[in-house]
């Protein structure tokens, strides 16, 4: 297991700074997983490399080390408690640039930069989340995008999955380890990196807070109203790297800018339901590969930056998000979403040459300097149709193995059923059960369409009490709601279990008014 926390004499000579891979190949090839633990191994001669502990939190498919980087600072236990931030890169392994660019963070921390950020924060950095995709560097991957020459990873990781879709169903050792360290130190803010090969845009950089549409009201305008723009304004003038909200240019024939999905199955939106700050960032994969890495290295700066900055609002909205949902507050749940209708706003327009490479690999497309600004619809949000208010529990009167396992994976509180109880629920009958055709992530998602009704059940011993008022009920309703957009039923978790017709069944009832029960804790993990 790699472990380590450095110190230097204070009286050593000082050493020649170590360099990233692309830095010492002079921007043409990424680095190997090894190559990026080499590293950190060279960061421990810095002068103040011990503000870094690097450890072993996990491992791949493969048997790679997954590495947690923190950067800290002793603290005095009278001190305000310092925000906790965490950022993850490498998540899809032929996106390289956060992978390098926090190489290049942790090396100014160890040098002895960046103290005032370490004296307001914890700094998390896991620098390469994919280890298996990375190492498969071949010239063909992501050949439309501008460099490196020597290739990069896949996208997948080694069982073939999306990393940036699992953060529901979990099914990746890599998505496992991440959830436990969300557990563990439960960050106020996540930054997930990545770099876009979508729209011909005037941006080295575009960002998005959580989409998701059930997250708290007012962590979402803090995000979009205060934390964004400021950074936004910090790189363009600290860096000189124009940003913007993340999105794609639409075909129609009113051009628009429009952002991706909503979705918790990516990892941005899905940390907003656990009511915390989440930052989505994709360098234009266009630019050449150094300015990449470079507007990433700008961007994580400022993000860390500006939450330090508001770190006493920031940690005040994270715990009135948690005691609305505590108390029991007019929580909604929404499905059935959309985008929203959207604003006129200015939006940097890019153009780009096409050049052929060598050895028959394709093209690829290089961003040229000249962008015009056009005026146009931008969406970035979305919103739901139909709503439904959380209840006061869940109840699962037959839980499986995997349900409770996966509940427990991400941190939701459960209690389980010492005795029988005859409860008055809320049952929901399908009406129609459609299953995808295409397969995807190695399931055919399942989308339910149906109502609930009211009902008296007798639950037996055993069943699985969840209540909605816990600080994860957001993260709850997600996965366990009929009609959520992306549960465990969507995973087909309870497929078997799930009937239309004449005999209608969903495996989970909501219990709306509070129930004297019989319970006994589910061990967390």
């Amino acid at each position: 297991m790699l472990a380590f926390t450095a110190s230097r004499a204070q009286d050593a000579p000082l050493p020649e700074m170590p360099l990233t891979v692309p830095e010492a190949s002079e921007w043409s090839r990424t680095s190997t997983h090894a190559e990026v633990l080499a590293f950190l191994e060279e960061l421990r001669e810095l002068p103040s490399a011990e503000r870094l502990v690097v450890e072993t939190v996990g491992g791949t498919q493969e048997k790679r080390e997954l590495v947690l980087v923190t950067a800290k600072l002793p603290r005095d236990p009278e001190s305000p408690p310092p925000l906790r931030i965490f950022v993850n890169a490498n998540i899809h392994a032929g996106e390289v640039e956060g992978k390098e660019a926090v190489q290049m963070l942790l090396r100014e921390i160890a040098s002895g930069e960046h103290e005032a950020l370490l004296r307001g924060a914890d700094l998390m950095f896991l620098p390469v989340y994919n280890a298996d995709g990375n190492d498969r560097i071949d010239k063909k991957n992501r050949t439309s995008q501008n460099g490196p020459d020597g290739g990069v990873g896949e996208r997948a990781n080694a069982q073939g999955l999306d990393l940036n879709r699992d953060f529901v169903k979990a099914e990746s050792p890599e998505c496992r380890t991440l959830l436990r360290l969300f557990r563990m130190h439960d960050p106020h803010l996540f930054m997930d990196l990545h770099t876009t090969n979508g729209s011909h845009h005037g941006y080295q950089l575009t960002y998005s807070p959580s989409l998701s549409t059930n997250i708290d009201a007012e962590l979402d305008a803090f995000a979009r109203g205060t934390l964004l723009p400021e950074v936004r304004a910090a790189v363009l003038e600290e860096h000189g790297y124009r940003t913007f909200d993340y999105g794609n240019f639409s075909r129609g024939e009113q051009r628009r800018w429009s952002t991706y999905d909503h979705r918790p199955r990516f990892g941005t939106n899905y940390y907003g339901l656990r009511n915390r700050l989440s930052v989505l960032s994709e360098a234009y994969s266009y630019a050449d590969y150094e300015t990449r890495v470079r507007a990433t290295r700008a961007f994580v700066l400022e993000v860390i930056t500006t939450a330090v900055k508001h770190a006493d609002r920031i940690r005040a909205v994270c715990d009135a998000a948690d005691a609305r949902v505590l108390e029991g507050a007019d929580i909604q749940h929404g499905f059935d979403s959309e985008l929203v209708e959207g604003s006129q706003a200015e939006v940097l327009v890019g153009s780009v040459e096409t050049v052929e490479l060598p050895d028959d690999l394709g093209r690829r497309s290089v961003a040229l300097p000249e962008f015009t600004s056009e005026t146009m619809l931008v969406q970035d949000a979305f919103h739901s149709k139909q709503q439904i208010a959380l209840p006061w529990a869940w109840a699962i009167p037959a839980p499986s193995y995997v349900e409770l396992d996966l509940l427990l994976a991400h941190g939701v509180h459960i209690r389980r059923l010492r005795t029988s109880a005859m409860v008055a629920a809320y049952e929901f009958a399908p009406e129609k059960i459609h299953k995808g055709s295409r397969l995807f992530q190695g399931h055919h998602e399942v989308t339910l369409r149906g109502e609930w009704r009211a009902t008296e059940r007798e639950l037996p011993t055993g069943t699985l009490i969840v209540s909605a008022r816990q600080s994860l009920g957001r993260v709850a309703a997600q996965l366990l709601e009929a009609q959520s957009e992306d549960s465990l039923s969507t995973w087909n978790m309870f497929e078997s279990r799930t009937r239309a017709g004449e005999d209608p069944t969903y495996p989970v009832l909501r219990l709306s008014t509070p129930h004297e029960l019989d319970t006994e804790p589910v061990g967390q993990r």
